[in-house]
């Protein structure tokens, strides 16, 4: 499923269980009560943490240990601390208060040190319980928009250095506003894009608009093109392309329009808001911000339809013979979705304004999908195959008007990684909601398409406890989650949430069972649906921006879990620890959590660093020690970076050791020096290459023991690593800092990687001293690093 948004908490309460009874039902809302009534007092945190190399494992038929169950109940019982729960904010209070931000968005810029010519422009507005506010900002630069330059302040009482959600730390600048592509190039290449993606009836969206594209990290000059249309499946498209205004090169593309397949068709018997005008009641809901259901009748309008009336304000008769059925199971799905949203986390409406997203039944003719847009802020639903099955279960309510939550706040681009957790936060606030509402005509379940036989087998679209099962979607992250379409890349998110909330192992949830295996075979307890919804509402809302990645999502939680509940608490190294049960980062071991460094290269006499990372849990910070380094390398013990100069060839097997107060962990990793001098120098030290950066990166080779100049037929071997060789410039520069000659310039080419040996006439310097490879990456998007080179006399 997805969603139509363009491109960085709430108390709980406790109760979900392994055993029957809904986690939401075990202490009931009561609306206008922000962040579900939260306690006057806090539990005590836990300090304690169960570290990986004592975690216990499961028992023999995969269920959890007894230590393991013990963990979740404590971690089940943990209350987030008062202050850190939002305060709700009127329409009216809201209004005042982005009024107020985009009065100190000068003053907020120059603070963060951005350039003269960028300005800030607030976009959303969060209060905590303690004073804090957090604003979420767009950018522009010289007047452009700034795609990717979204950024989040948090202003805390007494912090005169917050830590600030950004997508891109880069500079956002660049040489000129003007285009040297025009705009109808640009449009001709967003309209052959969305041809060869399958979308017909292409029509584009007025003219391309300049912007500044950030997401990559670094900035340039772009068009942005809005390609309107219709896929494969009937479903519209309203498809983004981003082109390099310099070079025609396309830099991305992303759909605003998200679908997906529903679950199912009834709801029972339920209560839905209408109003009276004259003779007939109006679908339309005084106590949802006025949502309004409409019917399109079975058009592929893109208008809103025809507001579905009754005479006698009873709605439907739970079959499809009668259309309002279909009415009467969006209206609720858009009733508890905003009742869920408000009650749990103060938020009035899907866009924080009060106003309700309305809804569209009917769509097209069987047409098996339903879709929410942010054109026009409303939900759609499909009649399904035969047009007898819309597709209006609760939860395909709740995941596609969680889009519109998403792209109002976090704005994840609908591409790589983001994408992935685009949807999966949908298919995570679409399990929460289905908890909430407790409807026994669909029990709550962290399974995706369970009531319609999507696959003509039986099972659902996708599972959240062990999302591979579906055949496509990851259970863990890899290099290659970035690829994946979003609706699988997904999974990742979704297996974190649901062994978050859950726990792993073999278990039974509102009388559905699961097994949830993880990436090392270590088990995780789960927090609790409670605490793990609030854990990742704040992250999405406070902290995560439109390029956020996994390891973002994983940094962007923590800090959340830390809000909630102190940064020394279990529950924070549990979020830790789950997120390494889906293969993103490490497991808390005596409350650090330490990757094993990766293997290093360096040569006798050139210079080498490399930065060692681990995090604690605990306030006292880290420091660092070594042993067995190469010789001529040390470390520094605040920051864990090596630095030095190796003076001898060989293998090595250092060990780094990150210690706390009360606390150590250590990892040993291997390091080969290996010989440099007399005919030829090597510097093997990666160096990585920023994107589209005038500045470019350089790698130095130190000569010494050469006697006179260079010879005129010096070879050069350069191995870089890069998925789009034709983007780079690539000099090799002089001791004196001259450019001696161009090794490659940039071209068309679109194959990867560069290993080459270039013959130069360098016979006018002298040999000895500090020469460097400077590789200037001019284009955006492809990324790579010097891997290797060597000068041969």
């Amino acid at each position: 499923m997805t969603n139509t948004s363009r491109t960085t908490t709430g108390s709980t309460t406790n109760g979900a269980s392994t055993g029957g009874g809904s986690p939401y039902a075990s202490r009931p809302f009561r609306p206008g009560r922000i962040a579900v009534l939260a306690a006057a007092t806090v539990a005590a945190l836990f300090v304690s943490a169960l570290p990986a190399s004592a975690a216990p494992a499961p028992t023999g038929d995969g269920s959890p240990s007894a230590a393991t169950e013990a963990a979740r109940q404590r971690l089940v019982a943990a209350e987030p601390r008062p202050g850190a729960r939002s305060v709700g904010l009127s329409p009216a209070q809201r209004a005042k208060s982005l009024r107020t931000a985009a009065g100190t968005g000068p003053a907020t810029a120059r603070a963060l040190g951005l350039g003269d010519q960028e300005k800030l422009l607030p976009k959303d507005v969060v209060k905590d319980a303690d004073g804090t506010v957090h604003t979420r900002y767009e950018r522009t630069y010289a007047g452009l928009p700034v795609l990717g330059g979204d950024l989040v302040v948090p202003a805390r009482p007494g912090d005169r250095t917050p830590t600030v959600s950004r997508t891109t730390d880069a500079s956002v600048a660049v040489p000129t506003t003007t285009a040297t592509v025009p705009a109808a190039a640009a449009r001709k290449t967003a309209l052959a894009t969305a041809k060869a993606d399958g979308t017909t009836e292409t029509a584009a969206d007025g003219a391309p608009r300049r912007v500044v594209w950030a997401e990559d990290g670094a900035a340039t000059l772009a068009w942005e093109s809005v390609v309107n249309g219709v896929r494969e499946d009937g479903t519209p498209s309203e498809l983004h392309v981003v082109t390099d205004a310099r070079s025609g090169k396309k830099l991305a593309e992303f759909d605003r329009v998200h679908t997906g397949v529903g679950h199912g068709q009834f709801n029972g018997k339920v209560q839905v808001g209408s109003v009276r005008n004259g003779d007939v009641f109006e679908l339309t809901d005084p106590q949802g911000g006025n949502h309004s259901t409409y019917d399109l009748d079975n058009t592929n309008s893109s208008g809103s339809g025809a507001l579905v009336t009754d005479a006698d304000d009873v709605w439907g008769d739970g079959t499809v013979a009668d259309r309002q059925t279909a009415a009467v199971d969006a209206a609720y799905g858009a009733r508890k979705t905003y009742d869920f949203y408000h009650d749990r986390f103060g938020r009035d409406g899907i866009a924080g304004d009060g106003i309700g997203a309305y809804s569209r039944v009917h769509y097209g003719t069987q047409y098996v999908n339903a879709f929410w847009s942010d054109a026009c802020f409303c939900m759609t639903y499909g009649d399904g195959a035969g047009d007898a099955n819309p597709l209006t279960e609760l939860d395909v309510a709740a995941h596609e008007m969680s889009h519109g939550v998403t792209s109002v706040t976090a704005d994840l681009i609908y591409s790589g990684e983001s994408g992935g957790l685009n949807e999966g936060t949908s298919d995570i606030m679409a399990a929460a909601v289905e908890f909430f509402a407790d409807n026994p005509s669909d029990v709550p379940d962290y399974t995706v398409g369970e009531l319609i036989d999507i696959n003509g087998d039986g099972t659902p679209l996708r599972y959240m406890d062990q999302p591979s099962k579906d055949g496509v979607s990851q259970d863990y992250w890899t290099p290659g989650t970035a690829s994946l379409d979003p609706h699988y890349s997904s999974g990742v998110a979704n297996h974190f949430f649901y062994l978050l909330a859950e726990g792993s192992g073999t278990k039974s949830v509102e009388g559905v069972a699961y097994d949830s295996p993880t990436y090392d075979d270590l088990p995780v307890p789960g927090i609790g649906l409670h605490n793990a919804i609030n854990v990742w509402y704040r992250a999405l809302t406070l902290y995560m921006t439109s390029g956020t990645d996994y390891a973002d999502a994983r940094t962007a939680t923590l800090q959340a879990a830390a809000d909630l509940f102190g940064r020394s608490s279990e529950v924070y190294e549990t979020v830790g620890d789950t997120w390494a049960a889906v293969n993103v980062g490490e497991r808390f071991v005596d409350h650090i959590a330490f990757a094993t460094p990766a293997a290093q290269e360096a040569a006798v006499g050139q210079p080498a660093s490399f930065r060692v990372t681990a995090t604690t849990s605990r306030a006292s910070g880290l420091t660092y020690e070594a042993t067995d380094l190469p010789a001529g390398l040390t470390l520094d013990a605040a920051t864990g970076l090596i630095t030095g100069i190796p003076e001898e060839a060989g293998a090595h097997t250092p060990t780094i050791t990150a210690r706390t107060a009360d606390s150590s962990l250590s990892r040993t990793f291997s390091w080969t020096v290996i010989p440099s001098g007399g005919d030829f120098f090597v510097n093997p030290g990666n160096v990585p290459i920023p994107d589209a950066d005038p500045a470019g990166a350089e790698s130095p080779l130190i000569v010494t023991g050469r006697d006179g100049n260079a010879p005129s037929d010096l070879q050069v071997t350069v191995d870089i690593v890069h998925t789009w060789r034709g983007d780079l410039a690539i000099d090799l520069v002089g001791p004196d800092g001259t450019v001696v000659r161009r090794l490659k310039a940039p071209d068309s080419s679109s194959a990867d990687d560069v290993h080459e040996t270039y013959t130069v006439d360098a016979s006018a310097l002298p040999a000895d001293g500090t020469w460097k490879l400077r590789v200037t990456d001019v284009y955006a998007r492809d990324t790579g690093y010097i891997d290797s080179w060597k000068l041969t006399f």
